[in-house]
């Protein structure tokens, strides 16, 4: 009976984590997006970029392919970031493991946080 009990309340608890990630967007912060989106990139993800990234910038991204991720693998993964948001915009800057820094900008559209390209 007591396992039961556990069980039901470990899936209980499952559904209820896989709920809030899957509203907030797996994590939704710009941080978490760009996090989300060196992952999709190292995978080869198109799908996954594409819904990261304003349409533009996942053009693009898609057709840099493996030059973006043979230059992701190159830094090392990341190694802090630092977020700021201005209203609807957002700027994450990553340090990367071999020293190496990026900003990443990015726009909420729809209410979600999009990665953009720099203009």
């Amino acid at each position: 009976m007591k396992k039961t009990i556990f069980s039901i309340g470990l899936i209980s608890l499952a559904l209820i984590i896989g709920t809030v990630l899957i509203g907030c967007g797996g994590g939704g912060s710009p941080t978490n997006v760009v996090k989300s989106l060196h992952t999709a990139i190292e995978k080869g993800d198109s799908k996954a970029i594409g819904q990261l990234m304003t349409p533009d910038a996942a053009q693009m991204m898609v057709m840099m392919g493996e030059k973006a991720k043979g230059m992701l693998a190159s830094y090392g993964g990341i190694a802090k970031t630092e977020e700021s948001i201005d209203g609807d915009t957002a700027v994450v800057n990553v340090t990367y493991k071999n020293g190496e820094t990026s900003d990443y900008e990015l726009e909420k559209i729809d209410g979600k946080w999009k990665v953009s390209i720099k203009k």
